[in-house]
């Protein structure tokens, strides 16, 4: 994702918006609020409309000086639906997995404000980071907490679980009483820890969204994608387009690349072309995504193997168990009690 910077960051206007409708559900009237803090009440009401992050900020400090709470945050975290953010909510709502519905928060977040950045790593990471250089002050502590606290409460509703992180961690100083976190978030919470962020266990990143449409969720990824690249001025990568294609079609079956070229709208010529040009072609790139959603799923113990090696397009169990051998080292049968185990 492009790192340009908009010369003031800004943030959804639904930011605002869900701040003063959280106040007047606490039997809050935002009005003295929002002149205190030098913003017309009137400013949410405007969905399409970006305004200054550092508005949010001060909104924040100005609601918690009538009304001091350590937990402010967390509170104003669980008045949000995943909805709430637009197109990048619709997008997370209709995701196979946790974890696809993060990856695809962290991609999109862009869309819903200019800062903070979020990546996901390999090992279940959440890393939050700011690209402007705002001061520290209580009402940037507040959105950052917020960030996490959105992410998990998100992950809950969209799951129908209580997931939860297994390490929260915050890079400014937090309250002498970390029990609402640490409740809230269902795991250690450490401050002053010099970055910010928090880790799934891989089982967790597993967990199916069961009211997700896939085939919604495809059209509205593309809408998501055409958003992005107008906000950024650059396109999605072959390689990001081709693996999201594959992981969509092999419960369908293995595809092949004249599938995708077709779902593409290109010619097969022209995408072997650019796969090429990123130095990969079809067939590594569809063993790849294949083995990155083996160990994805197999850390999901209620999927039985037979059912993974369905998801992944194979037509026979022992198909399934030669090809993850031949990724991994070890069978699926190993890889899932170890991975399982580590992860409890």
């Amino acid at each position: 994702m492009s790192e340009r910077l908009t010369a003031v960051p800004s943030i959804s206007s639904g930011a605002i918006r869900r701040m003063f409708e959280t106040l007047r559900e606490n039997g809050i009237d935002p009005a003295p609020i929002a002149e205190e803090a030098g913003v017309e009440v009137e400013l949410g009401a405007d969905l399409d409309r970006r305004i200054p992050l550092e508005t949010l900020h001060t909104l924040w400090e100005a609601a918690l000086r009538r009304y001091p709470r350590t937990d402010g945050a967390l509170l104003g975290a669980q008045r949000y639906r995943p909805g709430d953010y637009g197109l990048v909510g619709f997008v997370c709502m209709n995701s196979a997995t946790l974890g696809e519905a993060l990856g695809h928060a962290v991609r999109y977040v862009h869309l819903w404000t200019d800062d903070p950045a979020l990546r996901l790593d390999d090992e279940g990471a959440v890393h939050l980071r700011y690209r402007a250089s705002f001061p520290d002050r209580l009402g940037v502590r507040c959105a950052t907490e917020a960030t996490l606290a959105e992410l998990v409460h998100g992950g809950r509703l969209v799951t129908a679980q209580r997931v939860c992180p297994v390490d929260v961690w915050f890079a400014h100083p937090g309250p002498h009483d970390r029990s609402a976190h640490e409740g809230f978030f269902g795991c250690a919470v450490r401050f002053r820890a010099g970055s910010t962020g928090m880790r799934f266990e891989r089982a967790t990143l597993a967990t199916p969204l069961p009211f997700a449409d896939a085939q919604l969720g495809t059209f509205l990824r593309k809408l998501a994608n055409e958003a992005l690249a107008r906000q950024t001025g650059r396109s999605e990568s072959p390689l990001d387009q081709v693996s999201g294609l594959v992981a969509e079609e092999l419960q369908r079956g293995v595809p092949t690349l004249a599938t995708i070229a077709r779902r593409l709208a290109v010619g097969e010529r022209t995408l072997r072309r650019r796969l090429q040009d990123e130095g990969t072609t079809f067939r590594e790139l569809l063993e790849e995504t294949r083995a990155r959603l083996a160990r994805a799923y197999i850390c999901d113990r209620r999927l039985p193997l037979s059912e993974v090696a369905f998801l992944l397009g194979f037509s026979e169990p022992s198909a399934f168990h030669r090809a993850f051998k031949r990724w991994t080292g070890e069978t699926p049968a190993a890889y899932r009690a170890r991975e399982t185990v580590s992860c409890s």
